[in-house]
């Protein structure tokens, strides 16, 4: 299926999340370090006229740190949760002047449309694995990749009930991943990818604990530097 099953789907099962998200669709939550870093990198990298894609974009609240730093690129949502894209159609697209195709419902492993510059941040570790969306995504940026995700040392695979979920939904599991940095580097290579690690500014590459679970955040810019 190309759209998450609400049966399972953690996003449309957490009340104190989804509110969390539409406060930053509306501007009223601070917003995410790691949006504003998304931002800055690809402002360095960008020229005017360039197609990004937030893959896993939940409501599209990382368009305001694109659009209040002016980096001049048209702005496209893809997530798998229906809700958050409605979200993002209804909250983002009209405050930001954006029409509502803008967002699209769908699986990272079936993006099958070019942009020149993707972002995915926060969502391959909560993925069963990184490899088929993150090929997906290679092969879809024209131009760059900037990837944040929980990696280190090794592999680790973690699929666990959620006790932060709304009551009754507690029995929901979610994977919370963490990928060897090097292995992934070397994935990014194999695609025709230059990779270069970005300190991660909210954790400074430390460990932060997410649901307490411990991620440890890290940043690969990808550039093409072949077909």
């Amino acid at each position: 299926m190309d759209a998450a099953n609400p049966l399972w789907n953690p996003w449309i099962n957490d009340r104190n999340t989804f509110d969390l998200y539409l406060r930053r669709c509306r501007r009223q939550a601070e917003e995410m370090t790691c949006a504003a870093q998304a931002a800055e990198i690809v402002a360095e990298r960008a020229r005017p006229g360039e197609t990004l894609l937030d893959a896993g974009c939940a409501g599209g609240y990382y368009y305001w740190s694109f659009a209040d730093r002016h980096v001049p690129v048209e702005y496209h949502g893809l997530d798998y949760t229906p809700e958050l894209v409605e979200m993002a159609r209804t909250e983002v697209a009209p405050r930001a002047g954006l029409p509502r195709g803008r967002f699209s419902v769908g699986a990272i492993e079936n993006l099958d449309r070019e942009f020149d510059t993707i972002v995915c941040f926060n969502v391959l570790t909560n993925s069963p694995h990184y490899g088929l969306p993150l090929e997906r995504l290679l092969r879809c940026a024209k131009k760059r990749i900037v990837l944040r995700e929980s990696m280190g040392d090794a592999l680790v695979v973690r699929y666990t009930p959620d006790p932060y979920l709304d009551p009754g939904k507690r029995h929901v599991r979610v994977y919370h991943n963490t990928y060897p940095l090097d292995e992934v580097a070397a994935f990014m290579k194999e695609h025709g990818f230059s990779v270069t690690p970005v300190v991660d500014r909210r954790t400074n590459d430390g460990v932060e604990m997410v649901v307490d679970i411990p991620h440890w955040w890290r940043i690969l810019v990808g550039e093409r530097v072949s077909a």
